[in-house]
């Protein structure tokens, strides 16, 4: 039977300890060393050649981030699931920048935390359910937050009612006294502002949302 090679670290002997008696009765893990600092870690690497790296977020001298930043570019092979008592959006974001494969709350039990390893290991990623909710809720949030500061000027919404009445821009130009190009120019910058593609889509969006 294969054996998944891990090493952790974090500053806290007590939390290294109870990941060690959690995941030691597993037959599909190795657990080839434990620290309580990253760079001593990041200097035994090459003697110990773990898989996955179960790393701690909040650490002295070098955190978490700065360590996984460190082994993706020097050990680009090995994955780091990161643990912490946070779910904060941004320290989640902050270590997917820096690299991991895995995001996984300290309160978890054994059966979660084995779980993430083994699909760490098979190249997949894992976050605990209060992570992907957090995560997913941001994501909600600035999809909102984009919506909400998409605003029109009068001018366009004016052209965009005209638009609707399947006026030509020739024709909206002479109706608002305004060039041709200047007409072309707010149609473009509202297909820009909406993020759609033609102007058949930004009349949806715009009746969708209720903006003429």
């Amino acid at each position: 039977m294969k054996k998944h090679k891990i090493a952790i670290v974090d500053d806290h002997q007590m939390m290294l300890d109870g990941l060690v008696a959690l995941l030691s009765p597993n037959e599909t893990i190795e657990i080839v060393g434990t620290y309580t600092n990253g760079n001593t870690l990041f200097n035994a690497l090459s003697t110990i050649q773990p898989e996955i790296i179960l790393s701690d977020i909040s650490m002295p001298e070098i955190d978490g981030f700065e360590l996984t930043k460190k082994i993706k570019s020097n050990y680009p092979s090995i994955q780091v699931i990161a643990l912490s008592m946070s779910g904060n959006i941004s320290d989640i974001h902050k270590m997917l920048d820096a690299g991991i494969s895995g995001y996984v709350l300290k309160n978890v039990g054994n059966l979660e935390l084995i779980e993430a390893i083994l699909k760490v290991a098979s190249g997949k990623m894992h976050f605990s359910d209060d992570v992907t909710e957090e995560m997913v809720k941001n994501k909600h949030q600035k999809i909102d937050n984009k919506e909400e500061q998409v605003k029109l000027t009068e001018r366009e919404l004016e052209i965009l009612k005209l638009i609707i009445l399947e006026l030509s821009n020739a024709e909206i130009a002479d109706k608002l006294f305004i060039s041709e190009r200047t007409v072309e120019t707010h149609r473009k910058n509202m297909i820009r502002k909406f993020n759609t593609k033609t102007i058949v889509g930004l009349i949806k969006y715009a009746i969708d949302k209720r903006l003429i």
